[in-house]
């Protein structure tokens, strides 16, 4: 650690005696210093009262020519614009940073944030109604901001009812709006968002309240995806990547916590740690855990309302959709998000056909440390793990298997509990592939050869 010291510029007083002509010659010198140190700051006075030129602000984003992503003529979450500036490498499937026409935010008019060249010193930002206003960015993060943020939506429950003031109404979640084409704009959000009411609308950052349908919801991943009129819309999101995220890089959450008085607080922060953190939840919503999702961390504020809300990099693309914070007590800046890079995909099957397909395997089950019925299993007592089969239908029905059945294996695989029978039929499998399922049954192990069906929407 270098130490820097200015004890050279001795302020104590000389213990020297002078002679007379000493002295003499000490005090000619002394008033021609003094003249020389007037004459200097005269100078310098007359230097700092020029008018300074005003200098732009010029922080390279990393892609030059970037172009507005405000049009919203048949575009959507991440097109043409990502392959140019990424040499065509951020392909995610049909609505990922790819080349889909129809999932890709365009070249800019007026309606977004305007050209901005290779910097983000202006452009022009949307008002949320069609028009623009020329705004100077000081910032990176204030430019990042404007590429999404009048894209990000607030979803309440429908309303007949005139708002007066915008702090009485709660914001059960965010939203994103992903593409435009034609009359339609598709947002996307969490599922646990878009199933806390039956109907909805969405809020746009300028408080234009518009109905919205429910397309396709998903509980295993989180996600569901709405369906609105595009009049007044003049922003679309650009999804990114997430699978070449950096620890340490700028993470921006955008949402509307508690009522429609916060909407659209930004927070920022970081990437928190390299690898995804996978979080068990319960997909029942009765405590019991059966689910792992695997969640970007950061540490950029997410609190309540902002789920389905927008995180994004410093390029303003969303690499993340807010789903879920840890609030216990004295735990701070323990954020998480749905991995872009896994929502794509899901996000076009909801479009599509209104959910996510998934293998079947016929059962209601619960995990051998959360069964509470009445039923004994009767099993070894080297056998302390398993699922226990509640009831049956479809494949596993035609396969012969039967309730209180207690799967320990599946295929070549350990099955512990429910999350285990998860993530193996949902990672590994797919819809009519064979799968052999080990079981206890009296006590006594027990094979079944099936073909897996597809999950009932």
């Amino acid at each position: 650690m270098s130490i820097f010291r200015d004890d050279f510029y001795s302020t104590k007083p000389s213990r020297r005696s002078f002679s007379r002509s000493r002295t003499s010659r000490g005090n000619g010198a002394m008033w021609l210093a003094i003249a020389l140190l007037v004459m200097g700051v005269t100078i310098l006075a007359v230097i700092i009262a020029q008018p300074l030129e005003s200098v732009p602000v010029s922080g390279e984003i990393g892609q030059p020519d970037r172009e507005d992503k405000g049009s919203v003529n048949d575009q959507g979450a991440a097109g043409s614009e990502n392959e140019q500036r990424d040499g065509g490498s951020g392909k995610q499937g049909s609505s990922g940073s790819g080349s889909n026409s129809n999932a890709g935010s365009g070249s800019g008019g007026s309606n977004g944030s305007g050209s901005v060249g290779s910097t983000w010193g202006s452009g022009a930002a949307g008002t949320g109604a069609g028009g623009t206003e020329e705004v100077e960015y000081r910032s990176e993060v204030a430019w990042a901001i404007a590429q999404v943020y009048d894209a990000v939506v607030s979803i309440v429950m429908e309303s007949d009812e005139e708002i007066t003031d915008w702090n009485d109404i709660y914001s059960i979640g965010s939203g994103i709006i992903f593409r435009v084409q034609g009359d339609t704009a598709y947002v996307v959000t969490n599922h646990h968002v878009a199933s806390a009411a039956e109907k909805l609308e969405i809020v746009l950052s300028n408080g234009v309240r518009k109905k919205a349908e429910l397309i396709g919801s998903d509980a295993i991943s989180d996600l569901a995806v709405l369906k609105t009129s595009s009049e007044g819309i003049s922003k679309v999101a650009v999804f990114g990547r997430s699978s070449d995220l950096q620890v340490g890089e700028t993470a921006i959450a955008i949402g509307n916590p508690l009522g429609l008085g916060y909407a659209h607080t930004t927070t920022q922060g970081i990437i928190s740690a390299s690898e995804l953190r996978t979080i068990p939840v319960s997909l029942s919503g009765n405590g019991l855990l059966d689910w792992e999702m695997e969640v970007i961390q950061t540490d950029a504020a997410i609190n309540s309302g902002n789920s389905g809300g927008a995180l994004i990099n410093i390029k303003g693309e969303v690499i993340g959709i807010n789903t879920m914070k840890i609030a216990w007590f004295g735990v701070e800046g323990l954020g998480f998000a749905i991995p872009i890079d896994q929502a794509a995909p899901l996000i076009e099957e909801l479009v599509e056909k209104g959910r996510v397909s998934r293998p079947y395997l016929g059962i209601t089950a619960v995990s051998v440390a959360d069964y509470t019925d009445r039923e004994p299993l009767d099993l070894p007592k080297d056998v302390k793990s398993g699922v226990v089969i509640l009831s049956i239908d479809g494949p596993a029905k035609e396969a012969g298997l039967r309730a209180y059945d207690v799967i320990v294996r599946l295929d070549e695989t350990k099955i512990d509990d429910m999350i285990d029978l998860r993530k193996y039929l949902y990672t590994q499998k797919k819809i009519g592939d064979p799968i052999v399922v080990t079981v206890y049954r009296n006590g006594r192990q027990r094979t079944y050869d099936l073909v897996l069906g597809e999950l009932p929407g």
